[in-house]
């Protein structure tokens, strides 16, 4: 039987590369994001089916469940990947009511509705893998990113809720904690790092490569590996689990 997967968060960086990964395997796959003319292409290249919305209300998630399902079938694999970055956010004195609602409801929210309105397809088939991307920013903080940091160590409470709850259904749900990555989001935060501290962009991310055992920092491609890997067959015995991706580095 085909497997079908939503994955948010897919136009760019580890969602596209997630989509990709799947699409090799042979899963069917529903890619989500804001940006149109980018999951197009996606689509093009890899023949996955996508849907543009933001997913920052509980309609926007039913849309993209139904959609999904009226398209594909059956949802056996979620995967919680959009996001709002830390180079939108604030630190704790200056994050306003705004900045913090907008974050939540994507960072925190959506994965939560999400994994509650494509469990009903998993239970009803008696299998699924839920897979939340969180961040090392999860364990360790960020500075000057309040609202980003609570929200992605609140998926890791919600990954592990999530794992009792349904595993007695056939359901993983594990989390995904990935070191920095070059994307299109922590480009955006090098940027902020940059005009802050008075250094050039690239000197930014020769630090943060500098901070790993391995003098550089993981790819997208390695992250959507474990992704793949916790969203297959193989990975029936990993559940509730917090999985770092960074090269053996814990920032």
């Amino acid at each position: 039987m085909e497997r079908v997967a939503l994955v948010t968060g897919a136009s760019s960086g580890i969602g596209r590369a997630t989509v990709e990964h799947l699409r090799r395997q042979g899963v069917l796959v529903m890619a989500v994001a804001r940006r149109e003319e980018l999951l197009a292409q996606l689509a093009a290249e890899s023949g996955a089916a996508y849907h543009a919305t933001s997913l920052d209300t509980r309609e926007a998630c039913e849309t993209v469940v139904e959609e999904t399902t009226r398209q594909l079938g059956p949802i056996g694999i979620l995967v919680n990947n959009a996001a709002i970055g830390s180079a939108s956010d604030a630190s704790l004195l200056e994050l306003d009511p705004s900045t913090w609602r907008s974050i939540a409801a994507v960072n925190l929210e959506a994965p939560m509705w999400l994994a509650q309105l494509a469990a009903r397809d998993m239970m009803a088939t008696g299998w699924g893998r839920i897979i939340n991307v969180s961040s090392t920013s999860a364990l360790v903080g960020e500075v000057d990113s309040a609202a980003y940091c609570v929200t992605k160590a609140g998926l890791l409470g919600m990954t592990r809720s999530i794992a009792l709850d349904l595993a007695r259904h056939g359901v993983t749900c594990n989390a995904v904690l990935p070191g920095w990555v070059r994307t299109e989001m922590s480009e955006r935060s090098a940027l902020r790092e940059a005009a802050a501290t008075g250094v050039t962009p690239e000197e930014v991310w020769q630090r943060r490569a500098a901070a790993y055992p391995a003098g550089e920092v993981v790819t997208s491609a390695e992250v959507a590996a474990m992704i793949a890997f916790l969203a297959s067959e193989e990975a029936s015995g990993v559940n509730g689990e917090s999985i770092v991706v960074a090269g053996g580095g814990t920032s």
